[in-house]
């Protein structure tokens, strides 16, 4: 497993450049390999009737490798 992601802004740096995504919350056990991602556009990120996307490890990898982001501290 890969370090579980820190939450605030992240880019997108291939594919399709521009694209900046939130990560809001990061559920994760200590010692466990499983997380859960909590993840919105940054657009909607002050919308509260906006729906974000709820992602496991896997899933969250995958979408770092394919577009390539990046935290923003």
């Amino acid at each position: 497993m890969k370090s579980v992601p820190k939450t605030g802004l992240y880019l997108s740096t291939k594919n399709v450049e521009g694209m900046r995504l939130v990560v809001e919350d990061v559920f994760a056990e200590e010692g466990d390999d499983f997380y859960l991602v909590n993840v919105i556009d940054e657009a909607s990120k002050d919308d509260f009737s906006a729906m974000g996307d709820e992602m496991d490890g896997e899933q969250w990898e995958a979408l770092v490798a394919e577009y390539g982001l990046v935290h923003q501290p």
